[in-house]
């Protein structure tokens, strides 16, 4: 007997929650992993139960609030929000809150390289009340993007100018906490490698099921093209520096934040 238990839930209807189930469990298997080497990087698999044809039960994330909503009761960036909500700059709540920040945004970092979600609007980025980054509903993952497919989210992951500001209080790339975000993409980059078989099984279990990341491309030579495995691990770090490099306030991310701004009216 299959027994599912949600503290907290919503009902999803409209969207294959199947694709949502495949991208957590790809998320879940990759805490599994950064937690069996003892690596500090931090993901939140929430449970989704799917009910019938695009419909389902969603795990509401405990203690969060989307970065939309945050926005709704203040004109500040994160940097701002943070100091509000955890005290000034350099004192022990704000660090332990910008490190919290690091290390999830360094996980997620590594899952979306490989997952390649799209559609990470600020109503799909939660926060929960210790600085965790959390990113949720997963329409858009492998070959798929909004607006029929333009992949106008070009970064590998979402690193917009306000989320540097807390991980690069240099503005340059060159502060500590910038070297420690890049350092842990790294690690768990490589580990993840390490894992790349189990990771691409896992998502081919789903190959059939006729999931719209499926539809078009090649979304498993391309998955297994992103974890390189002609690279030896000194050209698979660099690799990764380049990555997150590129993401660093990427102009088309500032600018897709605009679109769902100006669209949909989801604060940016």
């Amino acid at each position: 007997m299959l027994v599912v238990c949600f503290i907290c839930s919503l009902f999803k209807v409209g969207d294959d929650c199947r694709q949502d189930v495949l991208a957590l469990q790809v998320i879940s298997l990759l805490r599994d992993i950064f937690q069996a080497v003892g690596l500090n990087l931090y993901l939140f698999p929430y449970g989704v139960l799917p009910t019938g044809p695009g419909r389902g039960i969603i795990e509401v994330v405990p203690n969060t609030r989307s970065r939309s909503q945050m926005g709704e009761t203040t004109d500040g960036g994160l940097y701002e929000i943070f100091q509000q909500d955890y005290g000034p700059v350099g004192s022990p709540s704000f660090e332990a809150a910008r490190e919290n920040f690091i290390v999830s945004s360094a996980g997620y970092a590594v899952a979306s390289l490989l997952l390649q979600p799209k559609d990470r609007h600020n109503g799909n980025l939660l926060f929960d009340n210790v600085g965790r980054l959390v990113h949720i509903d997963f329409g858009f993952i492998l070959e798929t993007s909004p607006g029929g497919n333009m992949r106008f989210e070009s970064a590998h992951f979402k690193l917009s100018h306000e989320m540097t500001q807390l991980l690069d209080p240099s503005g340059v790339m060159k502060s500590e906490t910038w070297n420690l975000f890049v350092s842990l993409c790294v690690k768990g980059y490589l580990t993840a490698r390490r894992h790349m078989d189990g990771i691409i099984n896992t998502v081919l279990l789903m190959l059939d099921s006729g999931l719209p990341c499926f539809s078009r491309g090649d979304p498993i030579g391309n998955l297994r093209k992103r974890f390189h495995p002609e690279m030896n691990d000194r050209e698979a770090a660099n690799f990764m520096i380049r990555v997150c490099t590129d993401a660093y306030n990427k102009w088309t991310t500032a600018g897709y934040d605009l679109i769902q701004y100006l669209q949909q009216g989801i604060e940016k």
